[in-house]
């Protein structure tokens, strides 16, 4: 996965864009995916499911992602994780593996370091084979990952990306997924354009909920800001 550099020549080309050109960007309704409360764990894993990222977060990212991916929408769909809760549950759990001297370490200890394994249902479930990024801020934090992907959008990087945040429940431990697509509003609103369902996010308890920056972005929009479009 890649950071994404600056372009001075797609800066120069916007700078000349006519104002009428900037239409808004919009987030989807999201999706989330994991297990909550009560809900058995997951089973251990086992065979190749070892040797990836962790299972139930790899899970609950397929399943996201590949809820609101349209069939028709092309498999080169730039995804951005933020993957804070993920990456630091992983360093803390391979710090923990080489601290303990009764057990040895095995392969997984360290790929399950890599966040580029949680696309790997996804990529299984539809076939997906576009750029990663990765956004890995501290406490679980997505506004970063959700800025670079209205970044992307607003700037004409791309015409949708997928953002999907990686979050862990502080009571239980279990990994859930937050996912939405990032696009440009059409010019006119379409009719019948869906009221935002809390349906899609069933299951995940409020505050795990109110760290989602996803959804705290689609419940409570806000104005186009032409500054994202030289991010």
């Amino acid at each position: 996965m890649t950071a994404l550099p600056g372009s001075p020549a797609i800066r120069n080309r916007l700078s000349v864009r006519p104002p009428a050109a900037r239409e808004r960007v919009v987030l989807d309704p999201p999706v989330a995916r994991g297990r909550a409360a009560g809900d058995p764990p997951a089973p251990p894993a086992t065979g190749t499911r070892r040797l990836a990222a962790d299972p139930e977060a790899v899970d609950a990212v397929g399943e996201a992602l590949a809820a609101l991916h349209d069939d028709d929408a092309p498999g080169t769909v730039p995804v951005i994780l933020a993957a804070g809760d993920y990456t630091a549950h992983a360093a803390g759990t391979f710090t923990a593996h080489c601290d303990d001297r009764a057990r040895r370490l095995r392969p997984a200890d360290s790929v399950g370091l890599e966040p580029s394994g949680l696309l790997r249902r996804f990529t299984e479930l539809t076939g997906w084979r576009g750029p990663g990024y990765v956004v890995a801020e501290p406490a679980g934090d997505g506004t970063a990952a959700l800025r670079l992907a209205r970044g992307l959008v607003a700037a004409d990087r791309a015409r949708v990306v997928y953002l999907c945040e990686v979050l862990r429940r502080l009571d239980t431990g279990a990994f859930w997924a937050v996912a939405t697509r990032v696009r440009r509003a059409p010019a006119q609103p379409l009719p019948g354009d869906p009221v935002r369902p809390a349906l899609l996010t069933a299951g995940l308890d409020p505050v795990t909920r109110d760290r989602s920056a996803v959804l705290r972005a689609h419940l409570s929009p806000r104005p186009h800001d032409p500054a994202e479009e030289q991010q």
